[in-house]
This record gives C-alpha cells, sequence and structure tokens, in this order.
C-alpha cells in the first residue's frame, strides 16, 4: 500500500487535510490517530507504536468501511479484501464510476447435482442476512498458513453445513497428493478466506462468500482481475489441485470465467 493511498483514503474520509504527497508525517499521523479514536471499537489489534504500518493499515481499512468499500476485519493486515475494497474506492475516484468485474462464463459449467447455480443459491443456502444457523467449522488434520500473515495458521475454517465435508474431503485430498512440504512450496496451504458476509467485487448482489460456499487460496498472484496464463494457479502444477477441487464440487473459478484463480466455490453459474 501506497504512502499516497493512505493519504488519499484518509482525506475522502474526512479526517486528513493535508497534501497527497506521500510524506506521513505530523498531519498525517494525527488524521491516522483521529481514525483511532472514533473507529477503535472495531479494531482487532492492541495499540502499539512498534507497530507502526499496521496502524496505517487499520486506518485504512477502518475509512473504507466508512466509505461503504467492505475492507473487512479492521486488523491492520493488508490481505485481499483491503486490497480490493481499496482497488474499487481508487478506480471510482479517478472514472467517477463503479468498477465492474466481469463473470462471463467461458466454458459450459460442469455438471454437478448436488450444488446450485449462482442464481438459485439463496434458496438453496439461505438468507445472508440469516446466516449464521447455517454455519459450521470444519477441522482438518494438518495446518494451513493465513495467506496475509504467514506466521500464523489455522486447521479450522467456517463455511456452510451443506458443503462442509465436501470441503473437507477436497482439502484432505489435496493433501494426500502433494503432501504439506509440496503445499506450501506451491503455495496451496496459504488460506485467505473461507465464509464472509459481503458483497460480490465489482457487483451488487451478495458474495458466494455470504452464503458460505466459496474458499480463497493465495490471493496476491490469483487474483481478481488475474487471468490465464498469468495466474500462477493456472500453471501445471496445480492441475491436481484444481481438479480434486472441482471433483468435490468446489469449482474454481478460474474455469468458470478465467479469472479470479485464488476462489473455489459450490456453486456453478
Amino acid at each position: 500500500m501506497e504512502n499516497t493511498d493512505i493519504q488519499i483514503v484518509l482525506a475522502a474520509a474526512a479526517f486528513y487535510k493535508g497534501g497527497i504527497d506521500g510524506v506521513l508525517g505530523a498531519k498525517s499521523n494525527k488524521a491516522i490517530a483521529d481514525v483511532r479514536r472514533k473507529f477503535g471499537d472495531q479494531y482487532t489489534f492492541r495499540y502499539s507504536s512498534r507497530a507502526i504500518q499496521r496502524e496505517r493499515i487499520a486506518a485504512v481499512q477502518a475509512c473504507l468501511n466508512y466509505l461503504g468499500r467492505e475492507a473487512g476485519a479492521v486488523d491492520g493486515r493488508e490481505g485481499h479484501n483491503t486490497r480490493n475494497a481499496l482497488s474499487s474506492f481508487l478506480y471510482f475516484l479517478v472514472t467517477g464510476k463503479e468498477e465492474t468485474v466481469s463473470r462471463k462464463p467461458i466454458a459450459k459449467p460442469p455438471s454437478r447435482s448436488k450444488i446450485p447455480r449462482q442464481k438459485d443459491v439463496r434458496a438453496f443456502y439461505g438468507d445472508p442476512n440469516r446466516m449464521q444457523a447455517n454455519l459450521t467449522m470444519i477441522e482438518l488434520p494438518f495446518k494451513l498458513r493465513i495467506d496475509y500473515n504467514l506466521r500464523q495458521s489455522t486447521n479450522k475454517i467456517t463455511v456452510h453445513k451443506k458443503c462442509a465435508e465436501s470441503l473437507k474431503a477436497a482439502l484432505i485430498e489435496v493433501h494426500t497428493h502433494y503432501g504439506i512440504d509440496e503445499m506450501k512450496r506451491l503455495g496451496i496451504d496459504r488460506y485467505a478466506g473461507a465464509y464472509n458476509k459481503r458483497k460480490m467485487r465489482g457487483g451488487r448482489a451478495w458474495s458466494m462468500h455470504a452464503y458460505g460456499c466459496a474458499i480463497d487460496f493465495y490471493a496476491r498472484p490469483n487474483g481478481l482481475r488475474e487471468r490465464c496464463p498469468k495466474a500462477l494457479f493456472c500453471g501445471d502444477a496445480y492441475k491436481p489441485f484444481l481438479d480434486i477441487m472441482q471433483k468435490h464440487g468446489w469449482l474454481p473459478a478460474v474455469r468458470l470465467w478465467g479469472a479470479d484463480a485464488m476462489h473455489f466455490q459450490a456453486a456453478t453459474l
């Protein structure tokens, strides 16, 4: 995240009135402190003078959420939700229009009788505003690294009850095929999020994440706007990963609409 981006977001949320010069001096630091005072109850980490960059990113996250850009948790970590929220905000600032992200099918969706089409997910998985009762947590027999903070890991993932067992089976088979060392080398073990109540990036409909039927891995080289062959997961080494996920009903977005390779969903188009 560039210093100018931080200043632009702070200014847009009316916390900063200085120049957009990329120098985070007294005015910028005061604005960051003011954001913490106003939105501090949303911060998920304790303030520390040694965590200056986290404090800056958290201020941007809080402001983006305030501006309706859905940056996610105010945790001071620059994950893909924060980057996508910032990107959509900057696009609107420059063009005056909301960014649209094409999800035009590139092939006929795989036939999966046990998973719904996207247009039917509400009927199948339920209302995103009443989703908590439908969620469950799967526990894996191995750990995945947190994509935006590789010093942390987890073996627990929250998804919808209807697709929980299929996800667990898929990830266990991925682990059996590759082994954890190869998963780490390829970045397949970099877990980037599952259930998240938010709208679809570049659209107005609820994200598949809001239904608990989507999961992301290794976001930066497999981003929302990255298409094959540039996206990392388009490489030959990842074909078994995509095949296994698809076999269990977790369809790779890169095979559905040719982009967003980090994304897998238990829904067809």
